[in-house]
């Protein structure tokens, strides 16, 4: 009987360690297999291919992403060992005032928020006047990385014996020596594995690199999350794939080396690791260095490589290309004061902050030969009345999309967001002002009312539709959409249509009472450095050609009237992205300033929190 309990219960156990197992690998299995998948979007397996793979190899913006992730994963690595190892034997082996106060100040990378880190450490670079670059990347990734480095050296100091290297001195060898020929090899795993430790956590590093990344320090997370607007592509299943099994095998090595002293085949497997990550970030693209640079702080997935060689060769320079995952990074970053980037892409709600507060330079119209191109519904808008801060590149709206195979009627109403038939296959985008425009646009009322009835009258309609709701999702909507998970959403229409190529039972529509519309603008930062170079681009996007271009790779809808005949048949015919003048009436911009904004958030937190 106790052996088939002792039986039993080892059986238990193996059980629930493969199910934690799974819980945590689960999701790395999904993404790795999927990077074969050879469709265009995640969530339908349609077939094998290294389609992905290769694109990934020869995407510019990826792999120069990934490169400056290596170059600053191997710099805090070298820097953050030498001085932590250092540290670490301070602290171990000398007695001094405040040793107990040096040695706490270690923990407090390790636990403050990162969030306050990065506030922190981006307002000391503009305290100082420090550019933000590479090398402020650099600093910060030292900054957090050596309590790391510290407290595994630290650990295996406390099991040497001191004897050793007293002995070493008893037989003539100095200090100096005595470490070299005893402490340093005794301590090699414990470095080694400090070293492969800070390396995984500087490459995977995203939330405070957003914040210190200036121009030409983008890394491969920076781009991950920069594509959270307009879709994430294949693509980058694939390089993640690649540095997912690195840092799963650079883990492990490391607990190898713990273990004793590292090993030939180890310390071999080590560096084909590193070596394979170096090959695939040298890729398949490179650009020349020209005397001239013009530095773009953009949305990702908006222009191509062909687009932008065609101006690099028209005029002689280099465009560096940096990505941002959301306005309000953007407005942080510029904030600083200690960047420099030429152009950048603000969406229209954002825009009369960034006025208000100084941010942005003044635009010269006259130098814009292609200015009359633009359609005036997207001109003059409240946000900027007389275009002088920003010139519209890109615009879109967000309508509903479903999927006709299950939602048998047709959908024309934001009512339907409230049926009961469609509970738990409900998405709505993460946004408080996009949610209130849903119900106050039901409603009848504008999506930027400030009357405090009608806000409560939103809330109301939104508390009771809170129970149908699968997910808030400004993200993966339209992934949603394709697997099946959900029938109904309220998303961007870019996003919607580029799915619905893939399954043509996906639906786009712009609700018979209208919804938000949405543009993506061209603004000059009033610390550009090269001010005019960024005129020259602003005009050339706004030739017929380049703005064609845009809304054939990007899918998303131009403002530019003259481009129309040049884009393709399938997207100009496309009402999710070029939608009837009629329903665009009922559209409205969402302004932010809007007075009643506080009342709009106290609300929102009420949903949410229900």
């Amino acid at each position: 009987m106790p052996a088939t309990r002792l039986k039993d219960r080892g059986l238990a156990l193996r059980a629930a360690s493969l199910l934690v197992y799974l819980y945590l690998y689960a999701p790395i299995v999904v993404l790795i297999v999927f990077s074969f998948n050879s469709s265009q979007v995640n969530a339908v397996w349609q077939g094998a291919t290294l389609r992905w793979y290769r694109a990934a190899w020869n995407d510019a913006a990826i792999i120069h992403s990934l490169r400056n992730s290596l170059i600053v994963a191997f710099a805090a690595t070298s820097i953050s060992t030498i001085i932590g190892t250092l540290a670490a034997i301070a602290l171990a082996r000398y007695r001094f005032r405040l040793r107990q106060a040096a040695s706490m100040l270690f923990y407090l990378p390790i636990i403050l928020p990162e969030i306050v880190i990065a506030f922190s450490t981006v307002a000391f670079f503009g305290l100082i006047g420090f550019k933000l670059g590479m090398a402020t990347v650099i600093v910060a990734h030292v900054a957090f990385s050596l309590p790391y480095v510290v407290f595994v050296v630290r650990a295996r100091l406390s099991g040497m014996s001191k004897e050793l290297e007293e002995a070493a001195m008893d037989l003539g060898a100095n200090e100096l020596q005595a470490f070299l020929s005893v402490t340093l090899p005794l301590l090699a795993p414990a470095i080694i594995s400090a070293a492969l430790l800070v390396f995984t956590i500087s490459l995977d590093d995203y939330l405070i690199t957003s914040f210190v990344a200036g121009k030409g320090a983008t890394t491969l997370p920076l781009v991950i999350y920069s594509m959270v607007k307009t879709g994430v592509t294949p693509a980058i299943n694939a390089v993640s794939s690649v540095l997912l099994v690195a840092t799963i095998l650079l883990v492990y090595l490391s607990q190898r080396i713990q273990r004793g002293a590292p090993s030939k085949p180890v310390l071999a497997s080590a560096s084909a690791v590193i070596l394979g990550l170096a090959i695939f970030a040298i890729g398949g693209a490179g650009k020349a260095y020209q005397q001239k640079q013009l530095n773009l702080y953009i949305w990702s997935n908006y222009v191509n490589d062909k687009l932008i060689k065609r101006f690099e060769e028209r005029y002689n320079v280099r465009v560096n290309i940096e990505y941002y995952s959301s306005n309000e990074a953007l407005l942080a970053k510029l904030q600083t004061g200690v960047v420099d980037y030429d152009l950048v892409m603000p969406s229209d709600y954002m825009i009369a902050t960034f006025i208000k507060d100084g941010l942005l330079q003044p635009i010269d119209k006259s130098r814009l030969k292609n200015f009359d191109n633009l359609d005036p519904r997207f001109l003059n808008q409240s946000f900027d009345p007389n275009n002088e801060y920003s010139i519209p590149f890109a615009w879109g709206t967000s309508g509903i999309g479903y999927r006709k195979d299950k939602v048998k009627e047709e959908i024309k109403s934001w009512a339907a967001f409230w049926d009961p038939r469609f509970s738990g296959r409900i998405s709505l985008l993460d946004d408080i002002r996009e949610n209130f425009a849903v119900a106050l646009k039901l409603k009848g009322y504008s999506l930027n009312s400030t009357d405090p009835q009608q806000i409560a009258e939103a809330r109301d309609l939104l508390l009771r539709q809170k129970p149908l709701v699968q997910t808030y999702d400004s993200a993966t909507f339209d992934q949603l959409l394709l697997s099946g998970d959900a029938w109904i959403v309220q998303g961007y229409s870019g996003q919607i249509a580029r799915a619905s190529q893939e399954n043509p039972n996906i639906v786009y529509v712009i609700p018979q009472e209208g919804c938000t519309i949405w543009s993506d603008n061209l603004c000059i930062p009033r610390t550009a450095s090269s001010p005019d170079l960024a005129l020259l681009f602003i005009d050339y996007i706004l030739e017929a050609e380049s703005a064609a271009e845009v809304t054939n790779f990007s899918g998303f809808s131009s403002p530019n009237l003259a481009a129309r005949p040049l884009i393709k048949p399938e997207i100009l015919n496309n009402p999710a992205i070029f939608p009837p003048r009629e329903l665009l009436d009922r559209c409205e911009f969402i302004s932010s300033a809007n007075p009643a904004l506080p009342l709009y958030e106290r609300y929102w937190t009420e949903i949410k929190s229900r």
